[in-house]
């Protein structure tokens, strides 16, 4: 623990702009958040709106401080929490690496102690941030992977999107392109899955499977690895690099988007919360589709889990409660979801006609919605200490068994082993 608590220290002098903390004046509720781009413009709009109408009225005033990418705002809470709990936001902007720390930390100050209305947020949102607690976070900033597709290009070839892996491989020299000298100048798909991606490939076989025990980590700090010893992932790989070695596979980690906008990937995996950018950046050049994520196998009828993130309390007092009700309230969720591709987390927008009638002039934003709502609520994120270094070995192993010709076994092995080390130091370090 006290290494723990230096290296705590030394984050506090890496990042000197954690000042915007809890204010004495509770008029003022801080949020640090990760939106940047169309979204970060999309979330001022709203955090002008509350200050203008709703806050001007009671007297609060919401002071939106961006904190860099989700994984720098869980930097920052922590090194102010052991720094000096009142430099802490009032709320904070997290997702879902962030879970199990939060899921074990003193300071969080969770919905129900806050009496924050929630009656009307989907149940995979709720589901998505159920822990042994109770529910950890407000859900804000919902997503669902998607598949992404040319429709343009595979309307042209009479092409539907793939419902399982194999039936992309079938199609997958299709959707490629060669120049005369054999180089590849349009790809079936480019990436290389991730947790993320993995939440579903994993997560919905046999109508459910987890990575690791109590459910994901959702239950109980999680304390052992389940994706060997039940062969899920193990089952994708064999799927996985039966599609690469078709030859039309593009292993790259990074700028998948910017392929796909210039139609050299055909397909691609990414967020609903990517698709207002997706489709600004394609433009007129062809008809972007999105679809349900391709299944590992027939079986595989778990569907996805929710992604995005949620807003943290560590506050407990009546303004930062009605700021959190307002970021959930109908109004703007359907602002949110128009501006962002994010799904509405507010259950009433199922029948407002103003949201219904943008997805009919939207179709490509139905898609989330239809795929989460045939998802079984229970197939929820993985909660990992050491997330984003786990996040690149899936994506090394993956390469080694395509790319490198590693057996599959050892792979898992490897990974599995990998996963259990973190578990093990997680639960040495903190006394589990």
């Amino acid at each position: 623990m006290k290494k723990l608590f230096s290296i705590m220290v030394m984050l506090i002098l890496m990042f000197p702009i954690l000042a915007g903390g809890n204010s004495e004046d509770e008029s003022i509720v801080t949020i640090w958040h990760s939106n940047s781009g169309s979204i970060g413009t999309a979330f001022d709009e709203i955090v002008d709106n509350f200050n203008e109408t709703v806050g001007k009225e009671k007297g609060i005033e919401i002071e939106a401080i961006y904190q860099g990418a989700a994984n720098d705002v869980l930097t920052k809470v922590k090194a102010a929490a052991a720094a000096n709990v009142s430099s802490l936001p009032d709320i904070a902007q997290l997702d879902a690496t962030a879970a199990l720390d939060m899921m074990n930390s003193d300071y969080l100050v969770l919905p129900e102690t806050l009496g924050v209305d929630t009656s009307l947020v989907m149940e995979s949102a709720i589901e998505s941030l159920m822990s042994e607690r109770g529910l950890l976070a407000v859900p804000f900033n919902a997503s669902s992977l998607l598949f992404y597709y040319n429709k343009t290009l595979f309307d042209s070839l009479g092409l539907s999107a793939p419902e399982t892996i194999d039936d992309f491989a079938a199609i997958a020299p299709l959707l490629g392109e060669k120049a005369a000298d054999g180089t590849i100048t349009r790809y079936a798909f480019a990436g290389v899955p991730t947790t993320y991606e993995l939440g579903a490939f994993i997560g919905a076989q046999n109508g459910l499977s987890y990575f690791v025990n109590n459910e994901n980590g959702h239950t109980g700090t999680p304390t052992k690895v389940l994706f060997e010893e039940e062969g899920t992932f193990a089952e994708f790989l064999v799927h996985w690099k039966n599609l690469y070695d078709t030859g039309y596979v593009s292993n790259i980690t990074s700028g998948i988007s910017t392929e796909f906008a210039a139609g050299r990937t055909a397909t691609m995996l990414a967020s609903s919360s990517n698709l207002s950018t997706v489709l600004n950046t394609v433009g007129d050049r062809f008809e972007v589709g999105t679809a349900f994520v391709p299944k590992t196998n027939d079986e595989a009828t778990g569907g996805v889990n929710i992604g995005g993130g949620a807003m943290f309390a560590f506050t407990d007092n009546e303004n930062v409660r009605t700021v959190l009700e307002y970021l959930i309230s109908e109004g703007v969720q359907l602002e949110w979801a128009e501006k962002t591709g994010y799904m509405p987390v507010n259950t009433g927008l199922s029948d407002n006609d103003e949201y219904l009638a943008f997805l009919d002039s939207n179709p490509q934003f139905k898609v989330a919605m239809e795929q989460t709502e045939v998802s079984n609520p229970k197939l929820t994120g993985v909660w990992l200490p050491s997330a984003y270094q786990i996040y690149y070995s899936f994506q090394t192993e993956i390469r080694n068994v395509t790319e490198g010709g590693k057996p599959i076994d050892k792979a898992v092995h490897d990974m599995a082993a990998i996963v259990q080390q973190a578990l093990d130091d997680y639960a040495e370090q903190n006394i589990i």
